[in-house]
């Protein structure tokens, strides 16, 4: 099965967070606290065969959000940001909602210009 453009971001994703150390997931079952979980990509096509995709991560923190989650997920977060690998241009404090669990998160907008081969 070929992967395509959107895989191959989402991978390209992947790999960065990973080399930084920490855990990414793609799966939503997966998802859980001290992990960065990576969305499904929007994009904006300029033909078939680029596009400007954006990617959306999640850090989710542990509950109950108290300042030890808040400094993991501002810790990932910053290191995430400076990976000079991936282009984040937004971060939000958020809430996730996995399960019947409700997670201190940090959303981070990832940017990607991609083309095919």
């Amino acid at each position: 099965m070929a992967s395509g453009l959107f895989i191959d971001a989402i991978n390209a994703v992947v790999s960065r967070i990973t080399a930084l150390g920490y855990v990414a997931v793609t799966d939503p079952r997966n998802a859980r606290p001290l992990t960065v979980f990576v969305e499904l990509p929007t994009f904006e096509a300029y033909t078939s065969n680029v596009a400007d995709i954006t990617i959306g991560l999640r850090v989710l923190g542990a509950p109950p959000g108290n300042q030890d989650a808040t400094d993991y997920i501002l810790t990932v977060a910053d290191a995430l940001y400076a990976d000079p690998g991936l282009a984040i241009v937004r971060g939000v404090p958020s809430t996730a909602a996995i399960g019947s669990q409700e997670l201190p998160a940090y959303d981070l907008t990832v940017r990607i210009s991609s083309r095919r081969a």
